[in-house]
């Protein structure tokens, strides 16, 4: 059996999956304070209608990726990596918010000395 030749691109790439970056503001209130702070983060999304809606919803200037897959499952693994580093980034900013409600400033070191 031979490979047809006019295998469309979306044969090829079966699975696809937009993704674009934003700024995300995590905004938080220190107990001592009154004023509300801040901490923005960068962020990969996922887009889960099309092109089309993505650009009427974002507007065509707003940047974004295809990402093309043969299988479903490197699909899966894509989507999977971009929610694990969503999930660490907000991991990474709860502590940084409770290490500054507990300590009152930004602290970054070692609680003890083991020595």
């Amino acid at each position: 059996m031979t490979n047809n030749e006019e295998t469309s691109q979306k044969e090829q790439n079966a699975y696809e999956v937009i993704t674009y970056e934003d700024n995300v503001v995590f905004n938080y209130t220190l107990p001592e304070k009154e004023e509300p702070e801040s901490l923005e983060h960068e962020l990969t999304f996922i887009w889960e209608d099309t092109i089309e809606k993505f650009i009427e919803e974002h507007g065509a200037d707003k940047p974004y990726k295809v990402n093309g897959f043969k299988r479903e499952r490197a699909r899966d693994i894509f989507l999977e990596q971009v929610e694990g580093r969503t999930d660490d980034l907000i991991e990474e900013v709860q502590e940084e918010i409770a290490n500054k409600m507990k300590f009152g400033f930004e602290f970054t070191g070692q609680l003890h000395n083991d020595d």
